[in-house]
């Protein structure tokens, strides 16, 4: 195969975006010469910018389109859209792999100008309506990692590993060592990263479980709490209820700077949620706690973490709000369990 220039499609979010860079990686494996661009959304961008097997990574403010979209700015929604067509058109591309599988990610497939576009079996909102050709089903489809890879089957590539691809850079590394060391933070010291918001309110552990973990362990390590800017209320509930000395970084960081910070921890406790991947990906011990999701499709694939579920009949329901209004699935895992699981990384 001579040398070819791919356009990879994967829009957001942070974990599905990390989930895909193995598709990258085994890509730039088999085809060395080959030119990779990858079109993201803002969101998960900066996660892409320092990945060795990413030739470019293409920005589309795709979050800003659907704005648009949504109030009715439909002049200002086809700049955008003729600025993305005009630039993937540019650099002519000869395939297009669409690993986000949606009628919008179909259509920038579309509008790529690529004569070869390959999608994934299984897709939804008439997705495969855009492209040349589906690659076929992965035999085990049990983890997205999984699926994603699957679009390279056409190519006869088989993975060589699952693992993901997060690098940080020099920037970020210092700035988590002088976050740190301000908080006095020693560098053999202990450090658990907790996270208590996700995206969906179905997945949160309640915040007064955290505070209790943080009461618990604060006389083995240090306690971090981290999140983004709109995780501050939630953040606010474990802090009111907690007294253990816990360190605050929620809201003070961008994604790779937080991404940073969790590379220095000794293990991380979270549901499912993408900073989650982001400890997984750099090989950081996690503990999550899975309710509505199911771990074998979204939970570490790599060893040397510990998942922790309930057992309840309605999970895994998939849903963004329960439909009981009780969670109990996320409820019935208690704090001691999740001590329990923390000591084996603080030992």
């Amino acid at each position: 195969m001579t040398a070819k220039r791919f356009l990879v499609i994967r829009l957001s979010s942070i974990g599905d975006v990390l989930h895909c860079t193995p598709v990258v990686r085994e890509l730039k494996q088999a085809f060395p010469a080959a030119h990779i661009t990858w079109v993201v959304g803002r969101g998960a961008a900066d996660l892409l910018e320092a990945n060795p097997y990413i030739d470019e990574v293409y920005v589309w403010p795709r979050e800003k389109w659907e704005d648009h979209m949504r109030h009715g700015r439909f002049a200002e929604a086809w700049k955008l859209w003729q600025q993305l067509r005009l630039d993937l058109r540019a650099r002519n591309f000869d395939i297009a792999l669409d690993v986000h599988g949606l009628f919008l990610s179909g259509m920038v497939a579309l509008a790529s100008g690529a004569k070869r576009r390959i999608g994934l079996s299984n897709t939804r909102e008439l997705n495969s309506l855009f492209m040349t050709e589906i690659a076929p089903a992965p035999e085990s489809e049990s983890h997205m990692i999984q699926r994603y890879l699957s679009i390279l089957q056409p190519f006869g590539i088989k993975p060589g590993s699952y693992n993901m691809t997060l690098e940080l850079t020099k920037p970020d590394i210092d700035f988590a060592e002088q976050f740190l060391a301000s908080a006095g933070i020693k560098p053999q010291q202990k450090l658990v990263a907790l996270i208590p918001a996700t995206t969906w309110s179905a997945k949160n552990w309640p915040p007064e479980y955290f505070a209790e973990l943080a009461d618990a362990l604060a006389q083995h390590a240090r306690v971090m709490l981290c999140g983004g800017p709109a995780d501050r209320c939630l953040a606010q509930q474990v802090l009111q209820k907690t007294s253990a000395p816990v360190i605050d970084a929620v809201g003070h960081t961008n994604l790779p700077q937080l991404a940073a910070l969790l590379k220095k921890s000794t293990v991380v406790v979270t549901g499912d949620t993408g900073p989650l991947h982001m400890a997984i990906a750099m090989g950081i011990p996690t503990v999550s706690i899975f309710g509505p999701t199911n771990p074998n499709r979204f939970g570490p694939l790599e060893q040397g973490h510990s998942v922790l579920e309930a057992e309840l009949g309605c999970r895994t329901c998939h849903k963004m709000k329960c439909r009981f209004n009780h969670q109990q699935c996320m409820k019935d895992v208690l704090p001691q369990q999740v001590i329990q699981a923390i000591k084996p990384y603080l030992h």
